[in-house]
């Protein structure tokens, strides 16, 4: 290819520099005023209110989106490592629950699960972790779990529509407190015609928000690709999940709580074999939510009663937030899935031990494959006696037709066989030491197998004695036996000094300390010792260092120490600074003037900064902060010194000031449970911890307000769902009169109304529901009532207007007895001084 083309330059363009326009913007620029606020001046029609329809409907739209953000502002009690968030799944059977589920979790972990079996942990992003819950068709477990979730997935099958379960769900949420819910519509690939399936989306859509909230989120899952649901559908509603903000409930932000994802008996299992039907001793394991949590305190199960807890403990966290790094995604290692209850999280952490779940390859086999199929392995299976007995017992043949050698007999080498050492490269030769036989026999035969441990130090320093003996001293043959020293000069080869003192410097360990040879140079006279071998001390007769340096000062004048800083004068020097005092006190003063001008400057260039920042925070600052701001900002000011305080302390001693906190993984041990909640123990069926406060556990009177309209008999049983219990109570349905008396009523009637109950004592406020049954299904809607706790009094008194017609049998002047029925004499003891009538 040859030379390229020059490329074309494009023609500028030009502006103006003349004519009415370019003499407008000069003066608009000199001026400093922005063409805006110029056309707006120059032409006020053009910008004027055209309708004054529109302007009300953008002041009003403008209005109410502000009024929207206004809420009531509550504490943020969620610490830095905040608990999982409860997305419980919610919907009919044979919707798809357990499909979206196994889905979402291959999304945010990459791993498949099989069973969903309780609650399952996984980290879903570098600050937030997920706890998902499938919820049943069971009414016990809808009302537990909307007391503890956090979002809800509701599934709408579109085929189908709106189903029982779905509005009896939301009507359990409107009384135990809202969580926030989003619609999944399921089964969109049923419908051929996509007219007919865009008029379903919207019908549902609108009817779900009359439900919940108007523009509450409906997602679509539009099918299914080899039994999963289509990835990019799956992952957008995982990025839905993973930014959504939740405000929180009053109830669960008061009472501290905890999902169990991990249940142990620890019963003695001697107790169980003897009673099986014995009280059990069961440790419950997980997260803990709402508030901090003391021990030693009472919780209540749902379905099982009011316990005492009797230890509480944190562990180390299953399903670890990763550290705190500048990045976008998380890596493999930590996508991190913990379900116990469903058999995965390979590592389970327990009070005094760490256990590893292996793969099911090591466990569930048959017994032919686990037994050893090696003649080794065999053998040391059925051996009979112990290895020290077989080792004296044994003996070894060194060579082919040789006699075989037991442990007792010497061991003969030739002292010049050649040993070869891979390490050093050389060939090493071993001292032998022969042994003496041993003349002493033992008498039995049993004691004959450890006969060669015996007496080996005796034998080790007997065969060295006689080693020493018989090998000849070259020491002794090289340098003589005298103690005296000795000097040897052969020639001119090499002289050998060798004196007694060097003999026992080589015998002493060189590496030990000797604290009676260390010398203390504290004492005057061990520094003179060594005061000349320095640059400052006499070197020799005619050299000393301090002569020397007198005779440098004279010479050289001043000079300045460059380490230590200080000056040092000659005699030269000294008789220049009377002449130079006074011109130096001339300078000082001229400094210190200089000094005073440069501070002064200094704070007014200070105070010019200040009052500019002043002007710029006047200007650019909002200004027009309500109230309700500043009630925001203290919330937050006082949030943040209450997590401040203890944010240096260890967990040890935080727990002993303020409890167990939020998002800790706990272990609660708790005592006399009752057997059934072993035996009958499942999974699929949600553990919940409730604690309780300190006026929870006694009992009251409740009366309630705000029924569903239908037709409810008084003392017919009800099964109500108040806090975190569940309980049975035979209610007394009343209306208070104009006069202020509580007449009874024999039925509810279509309005609201009011119950009084037995039952525990629970805030004012707390909502609450009842069902007639909680066994089995039924078609019709299973909530009979809702309503809201109004007030707490142990003397309400119910009045009932009675009429009874009779006849007088006996009659005393102005006492009369009057026959009803059977029950004379006790309606008449009931209601003396009644009004009576007669006809």
């Amino acid at each position: 290819m040859e030379g390229k083309e020059p490329k074309k330059e494009q023609k500028r363009h030009q502006q103006k520099h003349s004519g009415p326009k370019a003499e407008r913007k000069k003066i608009r620029k000199q001026l400093g005023t922005p063409a805006g606020d110029d056309e707006r001046k120059r032409n006020p029609k053009a910008f004027a209110v055209q309708s004054a329809v529109r302007m009300a409907k953008t002041f009003h739209r403008a209005q109410d989106l502000k009024a929207k953000k206004h809420h009531i502002p509550l504490v943020d009690r969620t610490p830095l490592e905040p608990p999982p968030i409860v997305v419980v799944v919610v919907g009919p059977p044979k919707v798809g629950k357990s499909t979206l589920i196994r889905c979402l979790i291959k999304n945010f972990t990459r791993q498949k699960l099989g069973d969903i079996c309780g609650p399952v942990t996984i980290v879903s992003g570098k600050k937030r972790r997920l706890t998902f819950i499938e919820c049943s068709n069971d009414i016990n477990t809808m009302i537990d779990l909307a007391k503890v979730a956090d979002l809800v997935l509701m599934f709408i099958d579109a085929s189908f529509v709106f189903e029982m379960e779905t509005f009896e769900f939301l009507n359990i949420c409107q009384v135990h407190g809202f969580p926030r819910i989003m619609g999944v519509l399921t089964h969109l690939d049923s419908f051929r015609n996509n007219k007919a399936l865009r008029k379903t989306k919207k019908r549902l859509k609108h009817r779900f928000w009359t439900e919940v909230y108007q523009g509450a989120k409906l997602f679509y899952l539009s099918g299914m690709v080899y039994g999963e649901y289509q990835t990019q559908e799956v992952k957008n509603l995982g990025r839905f999940i993973s930014v959504m903000k939740f405000r929180p409930l009053v109830w669960q932000q008061s009472h501290p709580y905890v999902v169990a994802d991990r249940m142990e008996d620890l019963t003695d299992p001697e107790m169980v074999r003897v009673d099986p039907k014995c009280d059990r001793t069961v440790s419950l394991y997980g997260y803990l939510r709402g508030t901090y949590l003391k021990n030693k305190g009472q919780v209540h199960i749902p379905g099982v009663g009011d316990f005492a807890v009797a230890d509480i403990s944190f562990m180390p966290d299953p399903c670890t937030l990763p550290e705190a790094q500048k990045k976008r995604a998380l890596n493999e290692k930590e996508r991190l899935l913990y379900a116990p209850m469903a058999g995965v999280g390979g590592v389970v952490y327990d009070k005094d031990a760490v256990y590893i779940d292996l793969p099911g390859g090591h466990v569930n086999q048959e017994q032919e494959e686990v037994c050893p199929t090696t003649e080794l392995v065999q053998s040391l299976i059925g051996t009979h006696t112990t290895l020290d007995a077989k080792m004296a017992a044994g003996k070894v043949s060194l060579f082919t037709g040789a006699a075989a050698l037991t442990p007792g007999e010497a061991d003969v080498r030739t002292p010049g066989e050649p040993i070869w050492d891979p390490e050093t490269q050389r060939e090493r030769r071993k001292a032998v030491f022969t042994e003496e036989e041993d003349d002493d026999d033992d008498d039995s035969e049993g004691s004959r197998a450890l006969r060669w441990k015996e007496g080996l130090q005796q034998k080790a320093s007997e065969a060295f004695l006689r080693q020493q003996r018989a090998a000849p001293n070259l020491r002794k043959l090289v340098y003589g036996t005298g103690n005296v020293s000795v000097s040897v000069r052969i020639l001119y080869f090499f002289a050998v000094n060798f004196t007694d003192k060097k003999h026992r410097a080589d015998g002493v360990d060189c590496s030990r300390f000797d604290p009676d040879a260390a010398r203390n140079w504290d004492l005057e006279e061990m520094l003179d010792s060594i005061r000349d071998c320095f640059v400052t001390g006499k070197w020799e007769d005619d050299q000393d260092a301090a002569t020397l340096q007198k005779e440098d000062e004279e010479l050289y004048g001043d000079f300045e120490d460059l380490e230590t800083g200080a000056v040092h004068k000659g005699k030269a020097g000294k008789q220049k600074d009377q002449a130079e005092e006074e011109s130096d006190d001339d300078d000082d003063e001229e400094e210190e003037k200089l000094m005073v001008d440069d501070e002064t400057q200094k704070n007014k260039r200070l105070e010019k900064k200040r009052r500019l920042k002043e002007c710029f925070d006047t200007e650019y600052d909002d200004g027009d902060a309500t109230y309700f701001d500043d009630l925001k900002e203290e919330m937050q000011k006082q949030a943040e010194l209450n997590r401040a305080e203890f944010e240096e302390v260890d967990d040890e001693t935080r727990v002993q000031y303020e409890g167990f906190r939020p998002g800790m993984y706990v272990r609660l041990e708790i005592p006399s449970l009752p057997c059934e909640f072993v035996t009958k123990f499942d999974p699929h069926y949600p553990i919940i911890l409730g604690a309780l406060g300190a006026s929870e556990g006694n009992v009251g009177y409740l009366q309630k307000h705000r029924w569903h309209n239908r037709i409810l008999k008084t003392r017919d049983p009800l099964i109500l769902s108040l806090g975190w219990r569940r309980f049975q109570t035979i209610p007394l349905y009343h209306i208070e009169d104009h006069c202020g008396r509580h007449r009874l009523l024999k039925y509810t009637q279509h309005m609201h109304c009011g119950a009084t109950i037995w039952g525990p004592i629970t805030p004012q406020g707390t909502g609450f529901l009842a069902v007639q049954s909680v066994a089995g299904t039924k078609t019709s809607f299973r909530i009979a009532a809702t309503g809201v706790v109004l007030d707490l009094d142990k003397s309400v008194t119910i009045v009932k207007k009675l009429k009874l017609i009779g006849y007088p049998y006996k009659i005393y002047k102005n006492t009369s007895f009057i026959k009803v029925g059977s029950t004379i004499y006790l309606l008449c003891g009931r209601h003396l001084l009644f009004c009576c009538r007669t006809g």
